[in-house]
């Protein structure tokens, strides 16, 4: 603030408009101006020496009457304060005020004019706006900064996992879930878990500018991740992401960030978890406490709010969850088969050849031949090289040939050969889903027979596998029977009730029986 008693005592001094400027750091003309006021007032230095600064500001430049007004002036700390519970509008608080001013025989500022000044209250205070929340109107949705960390069960290394959190706006009621990383994926099934926890979905999503919410940040028009826009669309919601660095446009979901990393972060922080799941169940018996623990400037908890004022108004849950679906291209292999991810899906046969658009999910795989849903399967994961095959996409040569088989006369035949062939029989006929999808590997295993070495080589190799793996597969055997060396005599095979096996010397005269 410029000190008007220097400036005169200067002046007096002969000191220059400048040179005053310079030494008191301010405006040539905010010098003139006082000088100026000073002379009009008939002030001079001399008279005013021994008053201190303020008084020689008074003097110089006294204060304006204040005008005379009949207006009560409003408690706009009061106003704010109540703004910030729910349901409490600026037009109530205003009713309320022209109540109270009229009872008190005052008059009261009109509607505009009290909002006018609550801004600029809000404004010269530096409080926060309350924003206007509505029950069921929206659900702020983040990652919380600070990873936690879990043990792979498996290797026992820690892997970092991040905290997706939902937030209904109006009740703050609080859903928290990690996940081992945050790419599309999880930030779809995090709103996917999200909406079922809640029970429903809210009319707006506001989401941060993140890349797998907002594909490209504007302040104006921001353009939506394809995938999150057909997430929005499938729950009957809308996004519309928060303002690029402006967190008050999302204050619950901020607030519940910072919780998240304060309370849960330090509840847990001397925890070991195995596995993400068992970090999850941590998490989601504190979110409930959370949740059911009474608000400190509120009444009631997140829980009570929840439960009687947005429950309620949420949107229903569709009847099919949402999953994020990948689209591809796919040719018909000969064999009526389509790769996806190194497994293998059947079509009709009548589809050889063509390139047909593939519906891929997490759960299944869907096949399309323009508009016309072909196939549908099982997605095999974690797996490789596997066949899922439906009997009516087979040419109608192939389903007669495995309609002559069945396991019972698998088993039969097994059991001419001996008892390793049988437990490897059962086995293959076991590993299958779709007990069909399995004969072609006993009967590969049934070829094995009639080669070189014969039912004794068959029976050491399907013991061999057995000692391997309880379960093995038709892959494994034909290696090992490939590998079989005759140095040691087989071991003696009983055929039981089985009959005789006519040897070689039956067919050239001499009668011989093996």
């Amino acid at each position: 603030m410029v000190d008007y008693k220097q400036i005169l005592r200067l002046h007096a001094e002969g000191v220059s408009q400048r040179g005053i400027a310079d030494v008191l750091s301010c405006s040539r003309n905010t010098v003139a101006s006082v000088l100026s006021a000073a002379a009009a007032a008939g002030i001079r230095f001399e008279g005013v020496a021994d008053l201190g600064s303020d008084e020689v500001r008074n003097l110089v430049i006294p204060d304006p009457p204040k005008t005379v007004t009949d207006r009560v002036a409003a408690d706009f700390e009061h106003v704010h304060r109540e703004m910030a519970r729910p349901s409490v509008t600026l037009l109530l608080l205003w009713n309320e005020y022209v109540a109270r001013c009229r009872a008190e025989g005052g008059v009261p500022y009109r509607y505009s004019f009290f909002a006018e000044q609550y801004r600029r209250w809000v404004s010269a205070t530096g409080a926060s706006m309350r924003v206007e929340r509505s029950p069921g109107e929206s659900i702020e949705v983040d990652w919380a900064g600070d990873p936690m960390i879990f043990a792979d069960p498996v290797t026992g290394a820690g892997v970092k996992a991040w905290l997706f959190v939902a937030a209904c706006s109006f009740s703050a009621y609080t859903y928290v879930e990690a996940f081992a990383d945050m790419t599309l994926l999880s930030w779809i099934d995090g709103h996917v878990q999200a909406f079922e926890a809640f029970g429903g979905t809210c009319r707006l999503l506001v989401p941060d500018n993140l890349r797998t919410g907002v594909s490209r940040a504007d302040r104006y028009e921001p353009v939506g991740n394809p995938a999150y826009m057909r997430l929005a669309e499938h729950y009957g919601t809308a996004v519309v992401p928060a303002r690029i660095r402006r967190p008050r446009d999302k204050p619950v979901a901020e607030g519940s960030v910072r919780f998240v990393a304060n309370h849960i972060g330090a509840v847990l922080r001397d925890r070991r978890f195995v596995g993400l799941a068992e970090l999850n169940e941590a998490i989601f018996d504190l979110v409930e406490e959370i949740n059911a623990r009474p608000f400190q400037k509120r009444e009631d908890s997140r829980q009570i709010v929840f439960e009687r004022d947005e429950r309620p108004l949420l949107n229903p849950l569709p009847a099919v969850r949402f999953e994020l679906a990948d689209l591809r291209k796919a040719k018909v292999a000969p064999n009526y088969h389509l790769q996806i991810d190194r497994n293998f899906y059947s079509v009709p046969a009548r589809l050889l050849g063509a390139s047909l658009d593939v519906r891929v999910t997490s759960q299944i795989v869907e096949v399309f031949d323009g508009g016309e849903r072909v196939a549908c399967h099982a997605r095999m994961v974690g797996v490789r090289g596997r066949y899922s095959t439906v009997a009516a996409h087979m040419p109608e040569g192939h389903r007669h040939r495995l309609s002559d088989w069945t396991p019972q006369r698998f088993e039969a035949w097994a059991e001419t050969i001996g008892p390793n062939t049988l437990a490897a029989i059962g086995a293959i006929l076991a590993s299958r889903k779709i007990i069909e999808q399995s004969y072609r590997s006993c009967l590969g295993v049934m070829s094995l027979a009639k080669k070189p070495g014969g039912i004794g080589r068959l029976e050491d190799a399907c013991g061999r596998a057995l000692d391997a793996t309880p379960s093995p597969s038709y892959t494994l055997i034909k290696k090992l029977w490939s590998a079989w060396q005759p140095g040691d005599p087989a071991p003696p095979v009983s055929l039981g009730d089985a009959g005789f096996v006519r040897g070689s010397g039956y067919y050239s005269g001499d009668g011989g029986q093996a």
